[in-house]
């Protein structure tokens, strides 16, 4: 699902992520994280600069206290809810990677039907319907973190479960609505396993409305859920390396 961008230099990783929610993709809740550089933080202008948003100097000096820090500042950044409203266009941040998802979407018989933006939050997802029951696709774009594309399987007890082809995010799910990172699969073998692992308890043939209902309640639930949790200690481990991994790849290919 969806992700957010504080703004900031290379010293503290000010990127913020989809809470898939959690998008919170998404929350992708999408919901928001942020990591720290490195252990220990010396220069003043950056302690000046989280000093601002509630460090102490306690936890400046100490790695575990400064992601329990951004841990309790991701959660305070959660929007009560997000709802879908429909525009009109989008400037998709890639725009050949969303051509190419239209065209393998399509080759799988599926009709491409409006965008929506997630307020208050930006991130825009654009629904594709099909004959499967219970079973509806979204192309969803959330910069900084891009896009991916997702099947999502609604069951009538209004649970659903969201295929996507995105790596692991290393965050617990809700258990009603849950999002399984599948990797760099494509279209076809995202819906593939979706109708593999999809219950008989699922739900009808899918209106845009449904999906509509579907996306929002999923979300909404799990951005609950996680305002009541809060992010781990050993979530916050583990977005921190991931976003180590990706800062030092990105240095080799500069």
């Amino acid at each position: 699902m969806a992700c957010l961008q504080q703004e900031g230099r290379d010293e503290i990783l000010p990127t913020m992520f989809s809470l898939q929610l959690d998008t919170l993709a998404k929350i992708a809740l999408c919901g928001s994280l942020g990591a720290v550089a490195g252990l220990v933080v010396h220069d003043l202008g950056r302690r000046n600069r989280l000093r601002k948003l509630g460090f102490t100097t306690a936890d400046l000096v100490s790695k575990e206290r400064m992601l329990r820090k951004w841990a309790e500042i991701a959660v305070q950044q959660l929007p009560e809810k997000i709802s879908l409203t429909q525009i009109e266009s989008h400037a998709w941040s890639d725009a050949s990677e969303y051509a190419a998802a239209g065209a393998a979407l399509e080759k799988l018989g599926l009709e491409q039907n409006p965008a929506f933006i997630a307020s208050p939050q930006t991130w825009v997802v654009e629904f594709w319907l099909g004959e499967d029951d219970g079973l509806f696709a979204a192309v969803l774009d959330a910069p900084p973190c891009g896009m991916h594309t997702e099947f999502m399987v609604t069951y009538t007890d209004g649970s659903t479960v969201s295929f996507e082809n995105t790596e692991e995010c290393g965050r617990k799910h809700l258990e009603n609505h849950n999002w399984i990172h599948c990797g760099p699969f494509s279209p076809d073998q995202l819906r593939d396993k979706a109708l593999g692992e999809r219950r008989e308890q699922h739900a009808g043939q899918m209106r845009l409305a449904d999906c509509i209902q579907a996306y929002e309640r999923a979300i909404n639930e799990s951005l609950a859920w996680r305002r009541t949790i809060g992010f781990s200690t050993e979530e916050m481990k583990y977005t921190y390396e991931r976003q180590r991994r990706k800062r030092s790849l990105l240095r080799r290919l500069l």
